[in-house]
């Protein structure tokens, strides 16, 4: 009730009741996920088996937690995910900011039960003060002496095949030159959801491979984040001006200028985030410094990369929309129908910087779609923007396309209620896509190439959807 008046406040009565009729269509849906969870984790014998596995590289991998004043349960079933991790080359870095003796108490008693060898693998450090969840996950990257590093939450939880899983993918990417092995992947993330305290798992974020766009409207990566250790120190770790949103900055700081090519996404719910009253995850209005943390975060990667655009908040807490400032350009206008028509030869002609192709039987939504598409066609590696398309009854026609395993390409959201925000949101957020609707979308004209007289989007740019850019059929 207390989230559902909060919401009312920012987004009236009309937006909170479609917010609370998308919500319990799901609750369906997350029943059949806690079921999922438990049978798509392996057995004992599974789990064995993959103990017994070889590596050409066997990383270790090191385990920052930052820690103050944990539930002494959470904390023991945290530190039991990782102890029955089936990867057994890791360690446990606990960063203690805690002003009691709580959390060293059920560390000691955690250890003093298990096996002194698996024991070793647990670094505790119990910090002169707290310096902040930053300060102390700095605390925890300083104790690590593994080649990688993920992220895990003093109350959180890991698959017991978690490990593996970012193991296998790791190992999937060593490259031989002469007698040296080295590793391409930078940084490897998976899936997740959330658990609450009677252990039912729900809400579970599968997620794209990386996307630059998305990662600036939402933290989407958030858990189970691996990098290489030595990436994120020279990054520069965690900022304490960002605490509450330090892991979206730290993220932006590692992944802005490395190739996509050095990231790695393990599509399988692999980390469970815990849900209880204080938590962010339960109540998204217990931390909302959090979320204007993450509004900066999001503002000083984009002053890093030079490129001109203002952020602001979205009606869902974490969420944010970036303007990109156009640059001023040239517009030809076509119909559908024009476009269809056009030779080769009268497209290779065509002067203006950009080709806006735009239906006849659609209306504009939005008063200033063209100069809000052409933002993001302001950055260099955008060739083409498309908007959101709703059919006649206010229902989502198109919404950008995704390839699938066959080379299909399939619309995202269609028939979702035009009122609702979608999956994680995602069909309100800005993101790159393999492809927009021909009824709408807005060309860069020095991105189009020829493939058999037909006109096609040069290999080196990226399509983005644009969820502000609305238009709906006559």
């Amino acid at each position: 009730m207390k989230k559902a008046l909060n919401y009312m406040k920012r987004n009236g009565v009309k937006g909170t009741f479609y917010k609370v009729r998308e919500r319990l269509d799901h609750d369906g849906a997350d029943r059949e996920h806690s079921e999922m969870v438990l049978k798509m984790r392996p057995n004992e014998e599974e789990l064995a088996a993959q103990r017994e596995e070889k590596y050409l590289h066997p990383y270790r991998i090191s385990i920052l937690v930052p820690a103050y004043e944990t539930n002494p349960l959470f904390l023991k079933e945290m530190m039991g995910s990782v102890i029955a991790q089936s990867y057994e080359n890791w360690e446990l870095c606990i960063a203690d900011g805690s002003e009691s003796d709580l959390v060293k108490n059920t560390v000691m008693d955690m250890t003093g039960t298990i096996d002194a060898a698996v024991a070793k693998k647990i670094r505790y450090r119990k910090l002169e003060s707290n310096g902040g969840i930053a300060a102390n996950t700095n605390a925890a990257l300083e104790m690590a002496t593994g080649e990688y590093a993920g992220l895990l939450d003093h109350d959180d939880l890991l698959e017991p095949d978690a490990l593996h899983e970012i193991m296998r993918v790791l190992s999937d990417n060593l490259r031989k030159d002469g007698n040296v092995y080295s590793n391409r992947l930078k940084a490897v993330y998976t899936d997740e959801d959330k658990v609450d305290q009677s252990m039912q798992y729900f809400e579970p974020n599968v997620k794209p491979s990386f996307d630059i766009d998305l990662l600036r409207s939402n933290n989407y990566i958030c858990h189970f984040f691996v990098f290489r250790t030595e990436l994120g120190r020279k990054a520069g770790g965690f900022l304490e001006e960002f605490d509450g949103a330090q892991d979206h900055d730290f993220m932006f700081r590692c992944l802005e200028n490395i190739p996509v090519s050095a990231i790695a996404h393990v599509p399988k719910v692999l980390y469970h985030w815990r849900c209880h009253e204080d938590s962010t995850a339960v109540n998204p209005e217990s931390k909302r410094y959090a979320y204007e943390a993450g509004k900066r975060a999001v503002e000083a990667h984009l002053k890093r990369k030079g490129i001109a655009g203002t952020v602001e908040h979205t009606e869902h807490l974490g969420f944010f929309r970036v303007n990109y400032e156009a640059v001023p350009a040239t517009v030809l206008r076509l119909t559908r129908q024009q476009w269809d028509e056009m030779s080769e030869e009268q497209i290779e002609q065509i002067s203006e910087d950009y080709i806006l192709i735009l239906a006849e039987n659609l209306k504009p939504l939005s008063p200033d779609y063209l100069r809000e598409m052409m933002g993001p066609l302001s950055r260099y590696e955008v060739g083409c923007v498309g908007g959101k398309i709703y059919d006649r009854h206010f229902r989502v026609e198109s919404a950008g396309y995704n390839k699938d395993e066959t080379g299909r390409y399939v619309p995202n959201f269609k028939g979702l209620n035009g009122h609702y925000s979608g999956y994680m949101h995602r069909a309100s957020l800005m993101q790159r896509t393999d492809g927009v609707s021909l009824d709408c979308m807005l060309l860069r004209r020095g991105a189009i190439e020829f493939d058999g007289g037909k006109p096609k989007l040069a290999q080196k740019y990226i399509v983005i959807f644009d969820p502000y850019a609305e238009f709906r059929r006559r």
